[in-house]
């Protein structure tokens, strides 16, 4: 067991993880923190070692499992929801991560993307068209959120009619609610899940839902528990994650007039600029979390049996020995191997759905508003207190 002091983290940390970082990148690539919900963790900052971190086999995601189970008893707590709606592929180790994931791949993939495209063009014109008109308005309250929300539930299979009550339920999840709200709507989430299940076991239809039903080339089904967190996983991780992406997408743009033009000029760069988004300011702050199985070596600390391993995402991708000139855009960046996605087995299955999604929404936003700009003074915006995210409270803008 190591010695290393505890670096106890504040509130300020969620406002600007990114000066923490650097201090501690000064230090080292590893730190023993413990952040404000009390929870104590070994964070990873530099991106070589967050790279062997994320490909270690001795590093657990079983977070429902004796992994994850000891690192409660030893103090490190982790909030965890019901298994039947938490207890995902991204909590999951080989073999049974690997066959969770070739389905989810399988009903995520290009094809299916490509062939959905026209369609999430259509609901950003559509909530486009809703907006105000010249005038400000919250990005994220207006479009991101709808956008991001929509397009996923329609994939899925919810009804447009439940849609704001079921996106409620997710965010919930998400939050920084109570232990017994978050376990609420979970409940309620998996019982809406459940009468879903029922209408497709009655008639199909054309949506991810019955895709994920169906048996595949195998002939093996995934049970309903599987079902449950599958669906689960697959909504949590596009609703938050495209939604900060399209918001801070957005925000990088009006707080730097030159690559507003740029984009204005030639909006063929929107795919390059989202990719520099990702390693710049993503909508992910840390990666969920690894359990140690025994005792293990990280950046000159051992870390014993029974620890909390977690990789910083925006930090490592702000390392200054892998990125020039990591605090500054660049869309020209040659080599952008960011790891916004994660690396390894556990990489995003929703990579190529995120990156199609930020694209649309935000080439719809600029040909609609070319001369977007912030509503509010930079330094009265709020970041959201989340270990996970990197998302803002609210987004004023003025449409132009």
């Amino acid at each position: 067991m190591t010695t290393q002091s505890i670096h106890k983290l504040s509130e300020d940390f969620f406002q600007d993880p990114h000066a923490v970082y650097r201090e501690m990148r000064e230090r080292g690539p590893v730190h023993h923190v413990e952040f404000p919900s009390g929870m104590r963790a070994w964070l990873v900052t530099e991106y070589d070692l967050a790279k062997r971190v994320f490909t270690d086999p001795s590093l657990s995601k079983r977070l429902y499992g004796e992994p994850g189970a000891v690192a409660q008893t030893n103090g490190n707590t982790v909030l965890r929801l019901d298994p039947p709606v938490n207890d995902h592929m991204l909590y999951r180790d080989p073999p049974h991560h690997t066959r969770l994931r070739r389905i989810a791949m399988k009903a995520l993939s290009g094809a299916v993307v490509r062939d959905f495209t026209p369609r999430i063009e259509q609901i950003a014109d559509d909530l486009l068209d809703a907006q105000p008109g010249p005038g400000t308005v919250d990005l994220l309250k207006t479009y991101a959120y709808p956008f991001s929300g929509s397009t996923i539930c329609e994939l899925i299979g919810i009804d447009a009619a439940d849609r704001t009550e079921f996106q409620g339920w997710l965010t919930t999840q998400i939050s920084t609610a109570e232990a017994p709200e978050k376990h609420a709507a979970a409940a309620a989430f998996e019982a809406y899940v459940h009468r879903l299940f029922e209408e497709r076991e009655e008639k199909a239809a054309d949506d991810l839902i019955s895709e994920l039903m169906a048996p595949g080339d195998d002939g093996e089904r995934l049970d309903r528990r599987e079902l449950v967190s599958m669906i689960n996983a697959i909504l949590l991780g596009s609703l938050g994650t495209v939604a900060g992406l399209v918001g801070n997408t957005v925000l990088t743009l009006v707080t730097q007039p030159r690559l507003l033009a740029e984009l204005r000029r030639d909006p063929g760069l929107v795919p390059a600029f989202i990719e520099e988004v990702l390693r710049y300011e993503s909508a992910g702050n840390i990666a969920s979390p690894r359990f140690t199985t025994e005792p293990v070596r990280l950046g000159g600390h051992t870390v014993g049996s029974g620890e909390i391993v977690l990789v910083a995402a925006a930090a490592v991708n702000r390392d200054p020995h892998h990125f020039e000139q990591p605090h500054a855009m660049d869309m020209s960046r040659p080599e952008n191997r960011h790891l916004a996605f994660g690396y390894g087995i556990h990489r995003c299955p929703g990579a190529a759905l995120a990156r199609t999604e930020a694209r649309i929404a935000v080439t719809r936003l600029l040909a609609r508003h070319p001369d977007l700009s912030l509503a509010v003074d930079p330094g009265d915006l709020r970041w959201q207190p989340s270990l996970i995210a990197r998302t803002l409270v609210a987004l004023p803008i003025r449409l132009g």
